[in-house]
């Protein structure tokens, strides 16, 4: 079997998609997706809530009927293939019993599995770094530990493809750093990683490419660069920070600027292809006095999420 070094050097394929749908009677939810994702490449899956997502990680561990093609290293998954040597899924929720230590559930996993051997569940707690943790019982733990040992429960069969399933939903913020950080640090290791995400900041930051879907379509699949590039060219977003949530007549002075409320009712943001100093000055300008109110003001190129909001508005990616 050739090296992980080797398979980088060459961008060796782990994972093929040729024309993958998935219909739920009358509704499609996956419609004739194609894709490659290379060996050590971190790849993240966005799209608004029904884009397919959910139903893109069903497909991969087969837990649903399906149209099209699949293939792990050249290997086809076909409807009842057992995919767990090939493909992992750590879930969003902690599969863990808190009463054993990290070893014992290892060791129950891996019994589970059918697997031989010590060596696995070694290799896998040095993965994810808690070699030293490993007699702590579960209860013990952080949360951020016991996601550590959630993905080492997943990778114990040694892997091609790890597939992370909105694994910082609901998740303080150290716990999902850590989660972010071991999804990164398993892919610069030779693994290739799906991360289904909603932490569109993490993912245009960590991952090689992204992969947009929405209504079971793909609308690209890019590096965030080269996607944020090709959606946006020349324009910036800029957003403006209220003291308090805007009145009827703050409102109207924004409406011809097409701001749209960001994640706060005191925030608003909007995208403009003119000088950004000319179009700051000619909102402050239709405020008509009440400038007190603006506590900030910023331009910045537009990340992945003005992108997303485009495309929940629009189901498109680009203007």
């Amino acid at each position: 079997m050739p090296s992980y070094a080797a398979d980088i050097a060459t961008k060796q394929n782990v994972l093929s998609v040729r024309d993958l749908t998935v219909d739920y009677g009358k509704h499609r939810a996956l419609d004739n997706l194609s894709l490659n994702i290379a060996v050590g490449e971190l790849v993240g899956v966005i799209g608004p809530n029904g884009a397919g997502k959910t139903s893109f990680v069903k497909a991969l561990c087969g837990r649903l009927p399906l149209r099209g093609e699949l293939k792990v290293k050249g290997m086809n998954l076909r409807q009842g293939t057992d995919r767990r040597q090939h493909i992992a899924l750590v879930p969003q929720d902690i599969g863990l019993y808190p009463h054993l230590t990290a070893k014992e559930n290892l060791s129950v996993i891996g019994r589970l599995l059918r697997l031989k051997g010590k060596q696995n569940i070694a290799d896998a707690l040095a993965a994810v770094e808690m070699t030293l943790h490993a007699n702590l019982r579960i209860s013990e733990m952080s949360g951020g530990m016991k996601r550590r040992i959630n993905v080492a429960a997943a990778i114990l069969t040694e892997p091609s493809l790890i597939v992370f399933d909105e694994p910082t939903a609901g998740v303080d913020t150290p716990a999902r750093d850590t989660v972010h950080r071991l999804a990164r640090q398993l892919a610069d290791e030779g693994k290739s990683v799906i991360l289904i995400t909603h932490e569109l900041e993490q993912a245009e930051a960590l991952c090689d490419k992204v992969l947009v879907l929405c209504k079971g379509k793909r609308l690209a699949f890019e590096t965030p660069s080269q996607l944020l590039e090709s959606s946006f060219h020349d324009q910036r977003e800029v957003r403006v920070r209220y003291a308090v949530p805007p009145k009827q007549d703050v409102f109207s002075a924004m409406e011809p600027f097409e701001f749209s409320q960001g994640e706060l009712p005191t925030i608003w943001v909007a995208m403009t292809n003119a000088n950004e100093v000319s179009f700051i000055s000619a909102f402050l300008t239709a405020l008509k006095g009440q400038n007190d109110l603006v506590r900030e003001i910023s331009v910045r190129r537009p990340g992945l999420n003005a992108l997303m909001h485009r495309v929940e508005k629009t189901g498109q990616i680009s203007a």
